[in-house]
């Protein structure tokens, strides 16, 4: 009883609020890593928020603002991440060609571990063998020349149900939904595809949802 107390007083309250304001000010002040190696030029940016602010509404010409103040290469924490950015040819270049295998890897994250089974999706996956396997496989079997050529049939399939669609809407006076009717097309040619079913007879909420 006597910690809770302390803890709900208003003063101690205060000072652990300024104390963690200011730890976190001084944190986004210091440009090294957590290794101790220095890091890309970039803004010190606003506590808590980082460069978010800086970037604005419209991130594309933000960030081309700031590459040109701070160079092709940046170090921007965005909120209480740390990011680097690329803003050249040459620069992004040698991130994804030159040293793609040491950034090849997704942050983790709680969402895409629940979702994709603890990453085992080429998506998510870290890159090393297994990785590499997906990556063929899916050339091979899903998105080679000859696999796009093979499953032809099912594309012309659904963009006739498609069209046929459309026009039993328009005779029947029937608003028609395009975001909607897509969904419903390419949720249809990917089970095809995978589970080789289709799987929603029609378009609206469910395969929005389900989607």
């Amino acid at each position: 009883m006597q910690l809770a107390a302390v803890f709900t007083d208003p003063f101690v309250l205060s000072c652990t609020i300024l104390c963690l304001l200011l730890h976190l000010a001084l944190r986004s002040l210091r440009p090294t890593s957590a290794s101790g190696r220095r890091l890309p030029p970039g803004p010190p940016g606003i506590p808590l928020l980082g460069a978010l602010p800086l970037v604005g509404p419209a991130p594309h010409s933000g960030l081309a603002a700031l590459a040109r103040k701070y160079g092709p290469v940046m170090y921007l924490r965005m909120g209480t991440c740390g990011v680097v950015v690329a803003s050249s040819p040459s620069a992004a270049r040698t991130f994804l060609k030159a040293l793609d295998a040491r950034f090849a890897n997704r942050p983790a994250v709680a969402s895409a571990a629940d979702i994709t089974y603890g990453c085992q999706n080429m998506v998510f996956a870290n890159y090393g063998p297994k990785w590499k396997l997906m990556r063929k496989l899916a050339s091979v079997h899903l998105l080679g020349a000859r696999a796009v050529a093979d499953w032809s049939r099912v594309r012309r399939d659904e963009a006739g149900r498609a069209l046929r669609g459309i026009a039993e809407a328009a005779e029947a006076g029937r608003p028609v939904v395009v975001p909607e009717l897509l969904v419903c097309a390419l949720a249809n040619i990917v089970g095809q595809i995978t589970v080789s079913k289709r799987v929603f007879d029609a378009q609206g909420d469910e395969s929005n949802r389900s989607n």
